[in-house]
C-alpha cells in the first residue's frame, strides 16, 4: 500500500506511521504559532492545538505535549473572531457588503461598542499582520481604502448589495506594509552614534534596515532606515546610550523633548 511503519525497534515504544501530511516540525510551528497569538483565547487555543496533535501519532503527539505552552495573559476577550472572519470571507466570496459596528476599548479593558459607529463597508480582503486580523475595504461612498481590526467588529451583518468596485488593482501586500506596519509614514534614514553594546538589539530591532557606518571598541555609527515612531520610540529608550547625528530637524525635536521633560521634572 506504500505506507512505511516504523516498528518498536525504532523508538522502543511502539509502531507508528513514518510519513505523514505533517512533519512533527510543521506541527510544533503551527501548535507556537497558535499559542502565541495574542486574537485567539487561550480556550480556542488549546483546542485547536489538540485537533494538531491529533494529526500526529499518539508517540509524537506525547513529545510535543511537553513543550507546546499556552501564554493566556494577553488573550483577547472578543468570543466573536471565528465567527467575524467567516462572516466577512462569505461576504467576500459573494461580492457582498456588509454593516458592522465598530468596537473600542474602554477604562475596564472591555471592548465596547463605540457610539453611532454603524458603518457599510464593501469588504475585499482579510490581512493578517502584526499579530492581528485586519478587513480591507471602503465604506459605503468613500473611495478611500481602510482597514479595521476584525476583533474590534460587532453584529456583522451581511447585505445583499454588491461591493463597490476598485478600479487600478488591489495589492493587499503593499498596502499593508504602507499603512499597517509602516502606520502611514514614509521612511527616513537616521544616522545614530551609540555604545557598541547597543549593536545586538540594533541587529534584532532593524535588521537589514541598519548599516555600520564606523565602529571602534566603545561606540559605533549606525544609519537606520525606518519609520519616525518607530525611531523615536528607539532613541527615547536609549536616550542615555546614543546621540543622534542627523538629520538635524530630528536631533531638534529630540532636544526639544528633553528639554521639556526636564523642566517638568527637574525645575
Amino acid at each position: 500500500m506504500g505506507i512505511e511503519i516504523a516498528g518498536y525497534q525504532d523508538n522502543r515504544e511502539g509502531y507508528f506511521l513514518i510519513d505523514r501530511e505533517f512533519e512533527l516540525s510543521e506541527i510544533r510551528l503551527l501548535c507556537d504559532a497558535v499559542a502565541a497569538s495574542d486574537m485567539i483565547k487561550e480556550s480556542s487555543s488549546k483546542i485547536i492545538i489538540k485537533k494538531l496533535l491529533e494529526s500526529q501519532s499518539i508517540f509524537q503527539s506525547r513529545m510535543l505535549q511537553k513543550t507546546v505552552f499556552v501564554k493566556s495573559e494577553k488573550k483577547i476577550l472578543s468570543k466573536q473572531l471565528f465567527y467575524n472572519i467567516d462572516a466577512l470571507n462569505v461576504a467576500i466570496n459573494q461580492g457582498c457588503k456588509v454593516s458592522a459596528k465598530l468596537l473600542k476599548y474602554g477604562v475596564n479593558q472591555e471592548l465596547e461598542e463605540v457610539i453611532d459607529s454603524n458603518i457599510i463597508i464593501s469588504p475585499y480582503v482579510t490581512i493578517w499582520a502584526e499579530g492581528n486580523y485586519y478587513i480591507l475595504g471602503k465604506r459605503e461612498y468613500s473611495e478611500e481604502l481602510e482597514h479595521f481590526r476584525i476583533d474590534h467588529l460587532k453584529d456583522i451583518t451581511i447585505l445583499e448589495r454588491g461591493i463597490d468596485m476598485i478600479f487600478g488593482g488591489l495589492n493587499p501586500g503593499q498596502y499593508a506594509e504602507k499603512k499597517i506596519f509602516q502606520k502611514g509614514e514614509s521612511k527616513a534614514s537616521y544616522e545614530i552614534e551609540c555604545a557598541f553594546g547597543l549593536w545586538q538589539e540594533i541587529a534584532e530591532t532593524f535588521g537589514k534596515n541598519a548599516t555600520v557606518l564606523k565602529k571602534d571598541k566603545e561606540n559605533i555609527t549606525v544609519k537606520i532606515n525606518t519609520i519616525p515612531s518607530v525611531i523615536h520610540s528607539w532613541v527615547m529608550t536609549h536616550i542615555n546610550q546614543c546621540e543622534i547625528i542627523g538629520p538635524k530637524s530630528f536631533r531638534d525635536k529630540i532636544q526639544n523633548e528633553i528639554m521639556d521633560a526636564y523642566r517638568k521634572y527637574c525645575m
